[in-house]
């Protein structure tokens, strides 16, 4: 990892977030693409990784030259990305709370390994300048949402929020909005049926049929 800064000129929580964190991954420029295929000898190409474009596996001769250029074991591989389904629509309410329409509607391509992932299309601009309208935000419930995440909390009284969570506390939790019109929320724990982890978003051209 260290390696890979220095060649790249970058801080080493850059490298971590490009291989872990996998909304990051198109942070990744060109040049750092090829740097990463052939320091870990991956058999991809540097502008799949990238920028998305072009076939995903080196011809067989590219792969000999990644090869000869280092002396690194290979890393794993970046997260594939697959389908997710659009569970449905939201928007901020008035109140703080989204409106939420759940009539499902197609799929995006997100890198997660959750296989309960599901993504909302995000309606009018309460969110913005975090989420826009057109976007999706993609939830991952299977994995644990910590402080200083953005959430989706879902209350038993049928209410919902997309916040940030603030921190968890006892008996309570304490949320914080995404538009700065609304104070901070602390919600008795009771109250709340889940806390579901944002992962991230992506844009209306991630969509499929």
């Amino acid at each position: 990892m260290a390696n890979i800064a220095k060649k790249c000129d970058v801080s080493r929580p850059t490298v971590s977030a490009w291989f872990n964190n996998p909304e990051k991954v198109s942070s990744i420029s060109r040049t750092h693409a090829e740097i990463i295929c052939a320091e870990y000898r991956l058999q991809v190409s540097p502008a799949w990784l990238a920028e998305g474009i072009g076939p995903k596996e080196l011809p067989l001769g590219a792969r000999h030259v990644v090869a000869e250029h280092s002396n690194v074991e290979p890393a794993l591989e970046l997260k594939k990305s697959r389908r997710v389904p659009i569970t449905g629509s939201v928007r901020g309410g008035d109140d703080g709370y989204l409106v939420q329409d759940v009539v499902p509607d197609g799929w995006v391509e997100y890198w997660t390994g959750d296989p309960n992932a599901y993504a909302l299309r995000i309606k009018g601009d309460s969110m913005h300048p975090r989420y826009r309208a057109g976007e999706f935000v993609v939830i991952t419930p299977s994995i644990e949402a910590q402080p200083g995440r953005d959430v989706v909390v879902k209350l038993h009284d049928g209410k919902c929020l997309l916040k940030e969570l603030n921190w968890i506390r006892g008996d309570e939790i304490q949320l914080l909005s995404i538009n700065n019109g609304y104070a901070p929320m602390t919600i008795p724990k009771e109250e709340v049926e889940c806390i579901c982890r944002v992962a991230g978003s992506v844009g209306p051209d991630s969509m499929v049929f």
